[in-house]
């Protein structure tokens, strides 16, 4: 077991800091503290390795290829990109990781504090509250079902029959990413997926709040710290329904939905509204965001198979608001754009169903 939490700590934890930190590069009018640079990289990171994920294993699941040959691929590819990724950008910017690096921690009030321990607590007890959903007789049965077959959506979770029309569930084969951590980590999918995975969900949670908190208050600790511990607070004693955005964080963060919901959108939200600040104070946007936005856009699709169009749905409403706030139309354009490639996936349920 100990293994296990080791391996899913670098699969989850080391691995997405790497692949992010080329995207978390602080520009001149961003705070330099360490923690909003660990956030941002660490969600940037995850969101990259989710949209690498998407079209590999669609792909591998369409050429009924088995698990541990996908896996075969993606791994590598995983490793490789997000180690290249890294080495690029400290070698670009290295006066500005110097000032991350040098910098400060970042101040924290007495609310930071209790916002800390509120978080700590969740994922505590992650590992020690488990909680059976009807979903995961589909998706952690899924994930199991592949896990001693080493096939990909061939038979039917619940009965264990052939499947005859897959097309549903194939394009968003988040329970794959379960079956990937529960093999390389050499513990049990169903472990993987009710002890294991879900305090990787929480802390990415809480890091896009710090991203947007930090977004909206800026300079002012004090107010972000309070935002910290009314955000945990609420997802504390937000289980008063099992349709609640916090039930499905707490108790469901193993199914894609709830990835897609307290996760993926959030951060794409944080990615419009750094857009928008940055846009407003330099009349141009960095080119992370149309790429962040992409990737964003088919980790969505990972999730659900819904997830693209709700993704490009957002974007493009948002950048209709900058259109007419801003009377410009290249960005807006260009950020509509990078919302689409999500889109390849619904079309291709739609075709193929």
């Amino acid at each position: 077991m100990i293994k296990g939490i080791l391996i899913t700590i670098c699969m989850e934890l080391l691995l997405p800091l790497t692949a992010g930190a080329c995207f978390a590069v602080p520009s001149k009018s961003d705070p330099d503290h360490k923690a909003l640079f660990l956030a941002r990289a660490y969600t940037s990171g995850q969101i990259f390795l989710f949209a690498l994920f998407q079209p590999v294993f669609v792909f591998a699941i369409l050429k009924n290829m088995t698990f541990s040959g996908a896996a075969r691929i993606y791994l590598p590819l995983a490793i490789i990109l997000s180690l290249a990724m890294a080495a690029v950008s400290f070698a670009r910017n290295r006066s500005a990781y110097a000032k991350v690096l040098n910098g400060k921690a970042g101040k924290i009030s007495f609310w930071g504090i209790a916002s800390i321990l509120a978080i700590l607590f969740m994922i505590v007890m992650s590992f020690f509250m488990t909680y059976y959903d009807g979903d995961d007789s589909y998706y952690v049965a899924a994930a199991a079902q592949t896990e001693t077959s080493d096939l990909m959506y061939m038979t039917e979770p619940y009965t264990g029959m052939a499947i005859l029309s897959p097309y549903r569930y194939l394009f968003a084969p988040f329970p794959m990413w379960i079956t990937l951590l529960a093999k390389c980590s050499g513990v049990k999918a169903v472990v993987m997926a009710h002890v294991l995975f879900p305090w990787s969900m929480i802390l990415l949670s809480f890091s896009v709040m710090l991203i947007i908190a930090e977004r909206i208050f800026e300079a002012d600790y004090r107010k972000r710290d309070i935002f910290m511990f009314f955000a945990s607070v609420l997802v504390l004693f937000g289980d008063y329904s099992i349709q609640t955005p916090e039930n499905f964080l707490l108790a469901r963060s193993r199914q894609g939905k709830a990835a897609l919901a307290s996760f993926v959108l959030p951060f794409l939200f944080s990615l419009i509204l750094s857009a928008f600040r940055e846009y407003d104070r330099n009349k141009k946007i960095s080119a992370r965001y149309p790429v962040l936005i992409l990737f964003t856009s088919v980790a969505a699709s990972l999730c659900s198979t819904m997830g693209g169009m709700l993704c490009a749905a957002f974007v493009c409403a948002s950048m209709v608001c900058m259109m007419i706030a801003y009377r410009k139309i290249k960005v807006p354009v260009l950020m509509m754009l990078s919302s689409m490639p999500g889109l390849v996936f619904i079309a291709m349920y739609l075709v193929m169903r």
